[in-house]
């Protein structure tokens, strides 16, 4: 894909002023409608600065619409403003409760299941690795630490998952805290950063939300309940509660909270340079 940034650049500044069709924005940059098409799939992804909207889907008069997506644009939505602005001020994951976004997804674009664990050593998500596997055009990750990369199924960490996305040229975008405890965890994914940064990044920011946004299609949370936060008696054991939504506004919108934290955040290499000189 040749995509220089002189075109990146002229296609973000012709929608900003107007939404345009593909075929438009197509004779804007002289490509074809299926060379064009492929490159708005990757500007949307690579910088969220656009989107794209398709009207009559799955007929032969479907037409697909590309407009500019402001970083400061408001939802209009009170509850969806309120969350976003608690979610943007917020630095640790006991301090937000997914189910407070959760509890007004429509019931049947949604779902949620909840387990109990004795320690992290026996923690699993065959879940987790079956909806990776299915990812075909983008990854973005609400992180603590990454410590995620070690979980495992079928002699697969999620680690190695990460590494066959990147290589089928998935965007994969994380959000997390670059500290000195989470160097390790990194080390495990930082190849990919150094051979592929194209299709990978890592910003770092202290936020609350642990999750997943896949394809558009589907996002997963999960928050967690330890024993050592409540009173003897008030909760058998340490538990887990997951969330998958499915629905299209709420995956949106989503995304809106992942691009305004993600824009506004350090990026890896210059944040890495400010630990290795504090620690050499």
């Amino acid at each position: 894909m040749r995509l220089n940034d002189e075109d990146i650049a002229k296609i973000i500044k012709a929608v900003k002023k107007e939404p345009l069709t593909v075929q438009a924005v197509s004779q804007i940059i002289g490509k074809s409608w299926v060379t064009t098409d492929k490159y708005l799939d990757y500007i949307k992804d690579k910088t969220g600065l656009i989107n794209i909207k398709t009207f009559r889907k799955g007929t032969q008069a479907a037409l697909k619409i590309v407009y500019y997506e402001t970083r400061e644009a408001k939802l209009g939505d009170d509850i969806k403003d309120n969350l976003m602005q608690k979610i943007q001020h917020l630095t640790h994951k006991n301090q937000f409760d997914f189910m407070d976004a959760f509890q007004f997804v429509d019931s049947s674009k949604k779902k949620s299941s909840f387990e109990h664990y004795s320690s992290k050593a026996s923690i699993t998500d065959q879940r987790l690795f079956e909806l990776l596997d299915k990812v075909q055009r983008s990854l973005f990750v609400f992180s603590g630490n990454l410590s995620f990369l070690s979980l495992q199924h079928n002699n697969r960490s999620v680690a190695n998952v990460l590494e066959e996305l990147v290589e089928k040229k998935v965007f994969v975008k994380i959000l997390m805290r670059v500290t000195v405890s989470s160097l390790s965890n990194i080390k495990k994914i930082e190849h990919l950063l150094i051979e592929h940064p194209e299709f990978i990044e890592i910003r770092h920011r202290w936020q609350p939300l642990r999750g997943f946004l896949m394809d558009d299609n589907i996002a997963r949370f999960k928050n967690e309940e330890h024993l050592q936060d409540y009173r003897q008696g008030e909760l058998a054991s340490n538990a887990r509660i997951f969330y998958e939504v499915y629905d299209k506004q709420w995956i949106t919108w989503l995304e809106r909270v992942f691009w305004s934290m993600y824009n506004t955040s350090i990026t890896y290499n210059r944040r890495i340079k400010e630990i290795e000189n504090l620690i050499n």
